[in-house]
């Protein structure tokens, strides 16, 4: 099933940065790695990582909805950098269910929302916080929309397992919007004019990874 399950995932290249890596599969596991184009260039190889970061998180909601037991070993080999990823399914009787964060389609209203995000983001060992105006004028995001709550997703690391968390929250958002389609918004920060920003302030100092916008009206 994994083996169909990746196939599905690359018919949603843009969303999922498909060009930046690659998989190999062999005996009920799956290897993640960037594409040989995206290793060199910095930027490149942290949007490969995220890109992979939503692919892992697509996985493991599939595999848990489908009760599927498995394993996930990330950076598998500190030898091998492009490697990032490598997962392994079992029989049911080999190895116990792993603990997964809390359906992302549950939440009703904007409030909830807010929390669920932030709690999740916490779990990934990162932080989102809403912005002041103030603050919003500094990224000069393409038609804010002022019915939008703005938020960031912070972390207090630039490394590959920040990038990683990064692309899980991105994915947790992605199914939560399929839920409330319309409702959430997010601004990579390859979109920003400053993709190093550290912001001051409200916010106080953090690397940015993502802007986010939430309808407040959502019930």
């Amino acid at each position: 099933m994994l083996k169909t399950w990746i196939e599905k995932i690359k018919k949603a290249p843009k969303h999922y940065g498909v060009k930046y890596w690659k998989y190999s599969y062999s005996n009920n596991m799956l290897e993640l790695s960037v594409s040989k184009d995206y290793r060199e260039d910095e930027n490149d190889y942290r949007n490969a990582i995220i890109s992979i970061g939503k692919v892992l998180q697509a996985l493991r909601q599939n595999m848990t909805k489908n009760k599927v037991q498995h394993h996930i070993q990330i950076f598998p080999n500190f030898d091998d950098s492009s490697l990032i990823a490598a997962i392994r399914t079992f029989p049911s009787s080999q190895i116990n269910p792993q603990k997964t964060p809390a359906d992302a389609g549950q939440y009703s209203d904007s409030e909830i929302m807010v929390d669920g995000l932030k709690n999740y983001a916490i779990a990934n060992q990162l932080s989102l916080k809403q912005l002041s105006e103030s603050d919003l004028v500094k990224f000069q995001i393409k038609d804010p929309s002022k019915s939008m709550n703005w938020f960031v997703l912070c972390a207090d690391h630039e490394n590959p397992f920040t990038w990683l968390r990064v692309g899980y929250w991105h994915e947790f958002v992605n199914t939560l919007n399929k839920e409330n389609p319309g409702k959430i918004v997010i601004v990579s920060d390859s979109d920003l004019p400053d993709s190093k920003l550290l912001l001051n302030g409200s916010v106080k100092s953090n690397h940015v990874q993502l802007v986010v916008g939430i309808d407040p009206t959502h019930k």
